[in-house]
């Protein structure tokens, strides 16, 4: 990114938080003395990092939770908080690793982990990142984004890809992604590491759409019964979790 797009995104920024209040597209162009095209691009790409939200398609743009936490208290400690039932309730209950994902470009980096007591697990750090694709907690997320954002990541990955397998790659991602939505919840097994399976579900609900909350179960201990029921606590609102563990 050139530093003259920089220079547009920062004052498109301040406009907003100038003006205190949703504005649109024609307000912002206005104020900012940019084209609409241009801010436009801009506003695109601030709304799939999750630093500005539109009220609908078309509708008015306005400054995201994410971004105003910047300023304040720890994007991470919003999120545990936000996250925090639902995370224990899965850990009381099913003692296993759970994990909370944030997507951070073509990455999801994991934000908070509770491990599981089992000798046999695997454990990933706080601050780890893995490509979104890859994991149960970026698929979860991708998933449920706009079609032109899920669009640009899917090109992006794919494009990292060795030429000969850049269209399978692309098109398996669809498929998998498509699939995620239609069932509400995402699932991998020994995709990111070897003999561990995981399975996620996005923290839309929480008005958190660029986070997920995943269980890693080493596949000995995932069995279809066991599965089936991870994927159904996932899929329960947070407070049944816990008052449910």
């Amino acid at each position: 990114m050139s530093i003259a797009v920089l220079d547009k995104t920062f004052s498109l920024l301040e406009v907003l938080a100038r003006l205190g209040r949703a504005a649109t597209l024609a307000d912002l162009s206005r104020e900012s003395r940019l084209p609409k095209p241009t801010v436009y691009r801009i506003l695109r790409s601030l709304r799939d990092l999750g630093y500005v939200v539109q009220a609908d398609r078309g509708g008015a743009y306005s400054l995201s939770e994410r971004l105003q936490s910047l300023g304040g208290r720890g994007r991470d400690e919003l999120l545990r908080e936000k996250a925090g039932s639902l995370m224990r309730g899965l850990h009381a209950e099913f003692d296993e690793t759970v994990n909370l994902g944030v997507l951070e470009g073509i990455y999801v980096r994991y934000a908070w982990v509770l491990e599981t007591t089992h000798a046999l697990r695997w454990i990933v750090k706080p601050g780890a990142r893995d490509p979104f694709h890859t994991t149960a907690l970026g698929r979860a997320i991708v998933a449920g984004m706009p079609a032109e954002a899920q669009a640009r990541l899917v090109a992006k990955v794919s494009a990292g890809a060795p030429a000969r397998s850049r269209a399978a790659l692309r098109d398996r991602l669809r498929r998998e992604l498509e699939l995620t939505r239609a069932r509400g919840f995402a699932l991998e097994e020994e995709e990111t590491n070897a003999g561990v399976a995981c399975a996620a579900v996005s923290l839309a609900p929480l008005q958190e759409p660029l986070a997920a909350v995943s269980v890693s179960v080493p596949v000995s201990r995932f069995p279809a019964a066991r599965r089936a029921a991870i994927i159904a606590a996932l899929r329960r609102p947070p407070e049944r979790v816990a008052a449910e563990a």
